[in-house]
């Protein structure tokens, strides 16, 4: 589905430039989370060469309440392969969902009115 020169740019985060690192990056996503869940905000949109997709992922990972985050998609197409997918995460709802423990959990919410303050000043 690739394409041998693709590239999945993880925002925030991490780019993998062919189609050999997209694998291992999606190799460990799902061995990270082998049972999720995704429900459409609004369901995969195609035009011309590119396709989005926004949903909720849905997962019980490390005996945790589930968590629901929000993730979008964004893939550029050429000549019937995938060329270059960006995928954006929430990763402060991540992190404020999977913290663990009072002062983990006291820290993600500290991160979270900091970010609330400057956004909603």
């Amino acid at each position: 589905m690739f394409a041998d020169d693709a590239s999945w740019i993880v925002m925030p985060g991490a780019t993998m430039y062919n189609k050999q690192e997209i694998r291992k990056y999606l190799e460990k996503a799902m061995k990270n989370f082998p049972k999720f869940v995704v429900k459409d905000i609004h369901p995969p949109v195609v035009s011309g060469d590119m396709l989005t997709h926004e949903y909720i992922h849905h997962n019980n990972r490390w005996n945790l309440s589930l968590t629901a985050i929000l993730q979008s998609n964004f893939v550029e197409l050429s000549n019937g392969k995938i060329n270059q997918i960006r995928f954006y995460i929430d990763k402060l709802e991540a992190a404020k969902q999977m913290a663990k423990g009072v002062i983990n959990k006291r820290a993600v919410t500290g991160i979270v009115k900091q970010v609330d303050q400057l956004l909603n000043p």
